[in-house]
């Protein structure tokens, strides 16, 4: 027998994590709040990212008509496409307020970049290994350093690629960058969060994510004309 005081199932608080609270996440029903949120506050460089994105699939179009013309050439278009569809996927996820998801995809964009550049040189042997499946894209940034010179790349670029690409290396792991994600950083406020949200204590990091993917989505044209130029064997 009990005197009723025991904190057992029973007399536990109701969860502030309702069956409502999960079916919302899941449905998006909070998204538009959010994303407006963000729109209101970075809509001038968002645009400015629309439009460098634009150019990018222009760019990438008149690359896949020019060198697409088999198996293996269809792989290194793909690779590029990957890097700008999973851009503007990573942009949006972040205007869902979803950090951590935001920068794995942002990981695989750099990762699909270095990949792409490495193949455009079959010469290399890392086209024919990644056709068969047998190259390993996790070592595409190490790679394409190592390659450098080989590939004409610019190395203070492929350093600034790699010191992103260890950034989003914290959202892929259980790290305690990763843990700061699923609490509100308002001062005298932390909450605990589940799903998407817009935090003003985070504002600084949203800042620089959205500063720093508009200038990737800059130099997309570059960074697909180096492709170009490598696969035909332009001067």
């Amino acid at each position: 027998m009990t005197d009723g005081s025991s904190a057992g199932p029973d007399h536990l608080p109701r969860s502030t994590v309702s069956p409502d609270t999960i079916r919302h996440l899941l449905l998006g029903v909070e998204d538009a709040g959010i994303r407006h949120r963000f729109v209101q506050t970075y809509g001038d460089q968002l645009e400015v990212f629309v439009g460098h994105m634009a150019n990018a699939f222009l760019a990438w179009e008149r690359l896949d008509a020019q060198i697409t013309k088999d198996e293996p050439s269809a792989h290194v278009t793909a690779l590029v496409y990957g890097a700008l569809h999973t851009h503007v996927v990573a942009m949006k996820l972040l205007l869902e307020g979803l950090f951590v998801p935001s920068g794995n995809a942002q990981r695989y964009v750099l990762e699909s970049i270095a990949t792409a550049l490495l193949v455009s040189k079959p010469s290399l042997g890392i086209l024919d290994r990644y056709v068969r499946n047998t190259y390993s894209t996790t070592k595409a940034i190490r790679d394409v350093v190592r390659h450098a010179d080989t590939l004409r790349l610019n190395r203070v670029a492929l350093a600034t690629l790699r010191q992103h690409s260890k950034l989003y290396d914290l959202c892929s792991h259980p790290t305690q960058f990763a843990s700061a994600s699923l609490m509100t950083l308002v001062p005298g406020n932390s909450q605990t969060v589940l799903g998407g949200h817009f935090d003003e204590g985070k504002t600084f990091a949203y800042e620089k994510e959205i500063s720093s993917r508009t200038s990737l989505a800059s130099v997309f044209p570059n960074f697909i004309y180096a492709v170009g130029r490598n696969y035909l064997g332009l001067a």
